[in-house]
């Protein structure tokens, strides 16, 4: 018997977003989850339906994800992005890599590739960066394009604006409004469940760079069971890779009876916010979204936390007509130095 039922969540990122351009986030999100539903009830994983729900936030010159990323110190367009698929525990990868339309489908097809055997006893790879991403693409036939297409004109400017500032010795504030990364988490009724992160990085980073997108453990992580856990992350890179964010937050709720959101309040503060691996910095800037669901009941929750200004988000269960988007925002006194977190309940 088949069952096209299933639950999807997407972020544009822990940030700051514009309040003129709320809206037209809020509808962003939206897309991607329908997109990703869509998929899901013609028969598609749930790997299939975050990896199509994240291809629409990397189109999209709104979000800091594959057109319209942050540029470089030298002008130029690299990104992350990783998968991981929950029903096998498979993970893929890609860091620092340029003219690739969609870096989530390259990611995808690096994590199905681990099923693969490949020649003379090789390994195939998980995680590629740089130049040998590029090659790999080509040899997979995923959609490459001159990186210059994938600036767009804001990017451009902003960029612009903050090298003046650099060669003019000034102290340059990195905005935190430019720290979203864009991601999405889907399960299905049999309780499969996957994740997806992608990001262009910072403003002015240093070419060849690599953030919480493409690493293990960082950007996301999936998990099948009785109890089926996925997280997708976003805000500053350094700090959820030293906290192995996506993995702490999934862990900590999947074992978290019966109060998913405190649990996962006291995990942002304990495992983030005091963490002792952050020891130090003035603000700790981090956020993610993340489902439980138990298969036994056929009940989820979908959680969110951010400790930026604000988290733009959507959500979708195949049962829903139109997807749903909200607004989370965070006292500015309270930016680095506290958590928000929310949820809601679905079933399937």
């Amino acid at each position: 018997m088949t069952n096209n039922n299933g639950f999807i969540a997407v972020h544009v990122g822990a940030g700051q977003h514009s309040d003129s351009l709320k809206k037209k986030y809020q509808k962003l999100c939206r897309e991607a989850c329908k997109s990703g539903i869509e998929k899901l009830k013609n028969g598609g994983s749930s790997l299939d339906a975050v990896v199509e729900a994240t291809v629409v936030l990397e189109d999209s010159a709104l979000t800091n994800a594959g057109f319209g990323s942050n540029l470089t110190l030298d002008g130029d367009v690299e990104c992350d992005a990783s998968v991981m698929d929950g029903s096998k525990l498979l993970f893929g990868a890609v860091g620092a890599v340029s003219g690739i339309k969609n870096p989530v489908t390259l990611a995808k097809r690096l994590c199905e590739h681990q099923s693969n055997r490949i020649s003379y006893g090789r390994v195939p790879p998980s995680i590629l960066v740089g130049s040998g991403a590029q090659v790999w693409a080509n040899e997979m036939g995923v959609a490459t394009l001159p990186a210059e297409e994938l600036i767009s004109n804001k990017a451009r400017k902003i960029y612009h604006h903050y090298k003046r500032k650099l060669e003019g010795k000034e102290v340059v504030q990195i905005p935190k409004r430019r720290m979203d990364t864009v991601g999405a988490v889907a399960v299905d009724a049999f309780g499969n469940i996957a994740s997806a992160c992608s990001s262009g990085g910072i403003i002015l980073k240093y070419p060849g760079r690599v953030g919480q997108a493409g690493v293990w453990g960082c950007g996301v992580w999936a998990h099948n069971g009785r109890c089926s856990v996925g997280a997708s992350t976003s805000g500053c890179g350094e700090h959820l890779i030293r906290t192995t964010l996506a993995r702490t937050i999934a862990e900590a709720i999947a074992t978290a009876t019966p109060n998913h959101v405190t649990t996962l309040h006291q995990t942002m503060k304990d495992k983030f916010i005091d963490s002792e691996f952050l020891h130090g910095l003035d603000q700790k800037l981090g956020g993610a979204i993340a489902i439980r669901y138990s298969l036994d009941d056929s009940i989820g929750d979908l959680l969110w936390t951010h400790s930026t200004n604000s988290m733009i988000l959507g959500h979708m269960s195949s049962h829903d007509s139109n997807a749903k988007s909200c607004v989370s925002s965070l006292e500015p006194c309270e930016v680095g130095k506290k958590a928000i977190v929310e949820g809601i309940c679905f079933r399937l």
